[in-house]
């Protein structure tokens, strides 16, 4: 039986996918860290601290979107190519250098790699760096997984001693929900007709992990005008309540 289209409220979700869509909006401001909203989005999603999203992040590319290692390993989070993207599903390395996109991916296999490590952190970070299966074979940490992971750890407790709420009060790009699609065709066409009707947000689609696919809307600046919450209201979008 075909689902219906959904709509789930507050689901947090940023995957940009255009390799041709604009990167500005996302960028941080004073106080913030690059591509903050995204990092709580795909933290949230995922199930993954933020702290650690951000200081893995840090460990791999120093916030560089565009970073490429030896290894080639690509992007903020540096996903491995091809084994590590195509597996998460990315089958172009383009898309690996759409930073939103690529802490999602990030997120994702972190949250993998806790699973498969029975929830254990430190391990999980060494199959991050290492690969999963040297570090499932491993009785002891390798040394260069062991100081993969204190890095981390030092990025962690510099990230803890810049609150965390203080920096998200200042990025200035937000969530705002999602709508949910059975069709590609019908979310991309659903997205480019509110990104015309919507001047005070964007709007992107991606294919989720269940099968739908989600049109999500990011808030820049001073955030949604009242004309386009009531036109948004109109076309049902959720969590606009508190508007």
């Amino acid at each position: 039986m075909k689902r219906r289209l959904v709509t789930s409220a507050w689901l947090s979700f940023a995957a940009l996918t255009s390799a041709s869509a604009s990167i500005s909006a996302w960028a941080s401001v004073d106080g913030g860290y690059p591509y903050q909203s995204c990092f709580e989005i795909a933290a949230d999603l995922h199930k993954v601290p933020l702290d650690v999203l951000l200081a893995v992040a840090a460990t791999e590319s120093n916030w560089n979107p565009d970073a490429r290692s030896h290894a080639n390993a690509h992007g903020i989070m540096q996903i491995q190519w091809p084994g590590t993207a195509r597996h998460l599903g990315v089958n172009r390395v383009s898309e690996l250098y759409n930073p939103c996109l690529n802490i999602d991916l990030g997120a994702r296999y972190l949250r993998e790699l806790l699973n498969r490590n029975q929830g254990d952190l430190e391990r999980a970070l060494a199959a991050y760096n290492y690969g999963p299966t040297r570090i499932e074979k491993a009785t002891q940490l390798p040394a260069g997984a062991a100081r993969y992971v204190a890095t981390v750890d030092k990025h962690r407790t510099k990230i803890n001693g810049k609150s965390l709420a203080q920096t998200a009060r200042a990025q200035t790009v937000a969530a705002r929900g999602v709508m949910r699609f059975d069709h590609r065709t019908r979310a991309e066409k659903f997205a480019a007709v509110l990104n015309r009707q919507i001047s005070s947000a964007d709007f992107s689609s991606a294919r989720s992990e269940d099968g739908s696919f989600a049109v999500t809307m990011t808030v820049a600046g001073e955030g949604l005008s009242p004309s386009d919450v009531r036109r948004l209201r109109t076309l049902g979008w959720p969590g606009l309540e508190q508007h």
